[in-house]
């Protein structure tokens, strides 16, 4: 996999941002408890590199990771039992600098999350490392006055040539200039999408690897008729997506039977597989890519006992879960909106209690 091959070993060899660098660098070695920003924020695009960075640099200046990812448990007794703990402690037994490194913060549903987080970062006797993509998500504000902000932006097109242009020698790779500048383009500074696209899409010519519809792709990965080296292909075209297609449309593509027990035992056979690609995908992240390729082979397993005979679906729990956010968002507006009412309300209340105890009381005096 290129993916593991060009994943770059020391800090000199990441691809762009080389800006906040320094400013991270700084941050780190000159970190203190007193000190208000006792966070590193580090935000920036999907695939650009941020959990890679961070990795670089620890283990460059010899720290020890304490790694809270978006799957572990979110929950305050989680937090404050396993944690906690270990935030109070600088050091380890072999004199390594601890240091927490919290994933996908900007992901989490759980808003009691963030509260312990904040609790966390007042509390904490070592650097703490936040990554995600959006840095102006509501549901981290909670945070932001106390973090040190590291946004990282696209790479420029120089920084990707001089990438491309190393694998493209090496691998005896034909491609055209101006293929290169498209790919950057569709790339938005996804690293992981370029290597992919230089090992899946160019070496056999020019081919645009969003091109392909994911309705297709699903069609093909669930299909009889396609080789395991072109599922295989196929996969890296959605590979972000395409197993949550596999799991919403295999059971009504499964090999038929006559035979029922035999049918549920080909499904059974999908389902253990999408779990093992479930469990893989859990462990994949920017330190560790030399698992993708298993993760793409247990899909293709999933699929290895169905032909494509339904109509291909759109995952339902996507759909869900965008309904989920949008009720919530409107929750949010209408809550906002009746809160503003009472307000207004209140007020109109209060200024007529106000002008009825400035009337005078009792019956006024007759004048002569």
């Amino acid at each position: 996999m290129f993916t593991a091959i060009y994943r770059p070993k020391r800090i000199e060899e990441f691809i762009g941002n080389s800006n906040v660098i320094q400013p991270f660098i700084k941050w780190l070695l000159e970190w203190n408890s007193e000190d208000k920003k006792k966070c590193l924020l580090v935000s920036g695009l999907c695939g650009i590199g941020k959990t890679l960075l961070v990795d670089l640099m620890l283990k460059k200046h010899d720290y020890n990771i304490i790694e809270l990812a978006l799957d572990d448990e979110h929950d305050k007794t989680y937090i404050n039992n396993t944690i906690k703990p270990l935030i109070k402690s600088k050091k380890t037994f072999d004199g390594q600098e601890n240091v927490l490194v919290v994933s996908d913060v900007d992901s989490g549903s759980d808003y009691g999350f963030i509260g312990t987080l904040t609790e966390i970062i007042k509390e904490t006797n070592i650097p703490v490392i936040c990554i995600c993509n959006n840095r102006y998500e509501q549901s981290i504000k909670p945070i932001l006055n106390y973090c040190f902000d590291i946004k990282m932006t696209k790479p420029s097109y120089q920084d990707v040539y001089r990438l491309v242009y190393k694998i493209v020698t090496t691998e005896k790779i034909k491609i055209k200039e101006s293929e290169i500048k498209e790919m950057y383009e569709q790339s938005n500074g996804d690293i992981r999408f370029v290597l992919n696209t230089l090992q899946f899409g160019s070496r056999k010519g020019k081919k645009n690897i969003q091109s392909t519809n994911i309705f297709e792709s699903t069609g093909k990965m669930l299909s009889m008729d396609e080789s395991i080296d072109k599922k295989y292909e196929t996969y890296w075209l959605a590979n972000d997506l395409i197993t949550l297609m596999v799991q919403e449309n295999y059971i009504n593509n499964t090999l038929s039977s006559n035979d029922q027990a035999k049918k549920m035992e080909n499904i059974s056979y999908s389902a253990g597989a999408l779990s093992d690609t479930d469990l893989l995908e859990s462990y994949v992240n920017m330190t560790n890519w030399e698992i993708e390729p298993y993760v793409a082979f247990s899909c293709i397993n999933a699929a290895s006992k169905c032909n494509k005979k339904a109509m291909i679906k759109f995952p339902e729990f996507l759909g869900r879960t965008s309904t989920i956010n949008k009720n919530k968002k409107s929750k949010k507006n209408n809550d906002g909106f009746d809160q503003l009412i009472r307000s207004t309300e209140a007020k109109k209340t209060n200024a007529k209690s106000e002008a009825n105890s400035k009337k005078p009381r009792g019956r006024p005096k007759k004048t002569k």
